[in-house]
């Protein structure tokens, strides 16, 4: 069985046959317990995680779809569209907020940072009119604009996408835990914050024993991330989210639902000391992220992922992966590893030039979908 991937190298695209192989198990150890956090991602600090709000239950008889504005902010619904002027964004919202919420989260600092797009190289312009680009730690589709561009208080971002199972490269079995993000948010790709919202994917392989970790989470980097406990997230579930900042503290917020299981909680979270919110990007990614320093992690082979009903919103303008409106540019991000320190690879003999390891396809104006290749995927099997 195989599957065809377009791999973007120095701009231009190749077609790259890569075939499922049996996994081999190499290094032998003992493998992590499904469920387990990898332990090098658990913060020492837990101060950042006291930080977040996590909102409370709404009372039984508060509906969000007939609840005040000022109702609806108490308790962390993200704002009402207009349902005569933007039909679609309030079916979504309604189908968000319409998932039950879950008591008394858990939040656990992370030493797991998603950052700013890193490494990045512009290519040619693809025929949906995005420029193509390389990234070490992005894939996906980039909208960028001028600064204020994504209002305070009027903007939000927001996408649907199935949880990928996590499993390392087809052939390996390393003692090496891969990790994947994938999200949702504002800024990072012209700024030094990101304000954002995602679940993590990781995978591990020891001895011949895999295991697995999964998590929804919230970050406004430079901040690292914080996990939290709900919604729970698991393989093949259908995840929603919505990001938006408000100029009231705590400035940044995510509502995140699981479809699948029926779950759902709100989270607001402050700017990082330091850090200012440009307004200038929205973003769709899949990333591999940076474990408590310089460098990336190996990309968790995640085989597919969709990503459906993608678009950001700014007072009564809308932006899509495949569309936005004049004044804007948009990007399609493959992410690479290199022989360099920054888009290393391990073993560094994967990667010893330029290949891609996550590459996002666009099937509509709001459908990216993302396939790992390269080494992430199973290199030479």
């Amino acid at each position: 069985m195989g599957k065809k991937l377009f791999a973007e190298v120095a701009g231009h695209f190749r077609v790259v046959g890569l075939s499922v192989a049996i996994a081999l198990c190499g290094p032998s150890s003992l493998a992590l317990a499904n469920g387990t956090p990898p332990p090098e991602s658990v913060a020492t600090d837990q101060t950042s995680a006291q930080e977040v709000v996590a909102y409370p239950q709404p009372p039984a008889d508060l509906s969000p779809l007939s609840a005040s504005d000022a109702d609806l902010g108490q308790y962390g619904f993200p704002p009402r569209p207009d349902a005569q002027s933007a039909p679609d964004e309030y079916a979504h919202w309604k189908k968000l907020v319409s998932v039950p919420r879950v008591a008394n989260p858990k939040l656990q600092q992370t030493t797991i940072y998603n950052g700013p797009v890193q490494g990045l190289s512009v290519g040619q312009t693809l025929h949906n009119g995005a420029a193509s680009a390389l990234s070490y730690n992005w894939s996906g589709y980039a909208v960028t604009a001028g600064k204020g561009t994504f209002k305070k208080n009027l903007s939000a971002i927001y996408a649907e996408w199935v949880v990928p199972v996590a499993q390392q490269a087809f052939g390996v079995c390393n003692g090496i835990t891969d990790y994947s993000s994938q999200w949702i948010g504002f800024d990072g790709f012209n700024s030094g914050d990101v304000l954002q919202a995602g679940t993590e994917v990781d995978a591990y392989c020891s001895g011949g024993t895999p295991s697995t970790y999964y998590s929804a989470w919230i970050e406004w980097f430079p901040n690292d991330e914080t996990r939290v406990s709900a919604p729970a997230v698991e393989p093949g579930d259908l995840m929603g989210e919505k990001v938006w900042y408000t100029t009231a503290s705590p400035n940044g917020n995510a509502y995140i639902a699981n479809f699948t299981l029926n779950q759902s909680d709100s989270y607001a979270f402050s700017l990082p000391t330091g850090a200012t919110y440009v307004g200038n990007s929205a973003e769709w990614v899949v990333e591999r992220p940076s474990i408590g320093g310089p460098g990336f992690t190996d990309l968790t082979n995640y085989a597919a992922d969709p990503f459906n009903v993608d678009y950001a919103t700014s007072a009564k303008s809308k932006f899509y992966p495949g569309k936005s409106p004049g004044g804007t540019k948009r990007y399609a991000i493959t992410m690479v590893c290199d022989d360099t320190t920054a888009g290393s690879w391990t073993p560094g003999s994967e990667c010893l030039s330029t290949t891609a390891i996550s590459i996002p396809e666009l099937y509509g104006v709001g459908t990216p979908w993302f396939y790992d290749a390269g080494p992430a995927y199973g290199s030479g099997l």
